[in-house]
């Protein structure tokens, strides 16, 4: 988003074509990127991205640094490390700041080199609003406990990290009331396809 000053009055202006979407973790950010790439928009993942980020020696060392047990034979170990990070705010404040520039970085290059005009930027949760300045955000919601059991399915998540998780998002949650597009997911797949197909006639 820029500012444009017209007649002494500022106004918001958009970047069209990008949009962020986002959610607290198990809200189905993934589902809804599958539906939105069924739909010709093509979606780049911040999780992919910090997951390729996170097997580069430069990024490794960097890590090793912050938290120096998160990383065993010279990998980061996820688990070790999300558990830290949702129990130390300092630690997660620290990581974030290292390397989310490194994320938005590749996001740049991304839309540089892409000729689609509808793109999706799929993002968790996080402190940092600056892409939201830029682009609209679809904002995916779904009742805490559906989000808890589609978590449970899912390998290295204990129920304790999952209540951490959650509880730091919503603390942080700046999206739920500030978005362009709100989507509910507490039905079926069909059902969130359904009210994806309703945004996109609004896009």
């Amino acid at each position: 988003m820029i500012y444009s000053i017209y007649l002494n009055i500022i106004v918001k202006v958009f970047i069209l074509g990008v949009h962020i979407l986002t959610g607290s973790i198990g809200s189905g950010k993934s589902e809804a990127q599958k539906i939105f790439e069924k739909f010709n928009y093509s979606c780049f993942c911040a999780d992919n991205i910090v997951k390729t980020l996170y097997s580069e020696d430069e990024i490794i060392l960097g890590i090793k640094k912050i938290i120096p047990n998160s990383v065993e034979n010279g990998v980061i170990n996820k688990k070790l490390l999300r558990e830290v990070l949702f129990s130390n705010e300092s630690k997660m404040c620290q990581v974030e700041n290292y390397i989310q520039p490194k994320v938005f970085l590749e996001f740049e290059k991304i839309l540089d080199s892409n000729i689609n005009n509808n793109i999706i930027l799929v993002i968790p949760i996080i402190k940092n609003i600056s892409l939201n300045k830029k682009y609209k955000v679809i904002y995916i919601s779904s009742y805490k406990e559906n989000r808890i059991n589609r978590l449970r399915t899912r390998n290295n998540y204990s129920l304790n990290i999952i209540e951490n998780i959650i509880n730091y998002q919503e603390k942080i949650d700046i999206y739920k009331n500030n978005n362009s597009y709100f989507l509910e997911n507490n039905g079926s797949i069909e059902d969130l396809e359904d009210s994806i197909k309703n945004i996109i006639k609004l896009i």
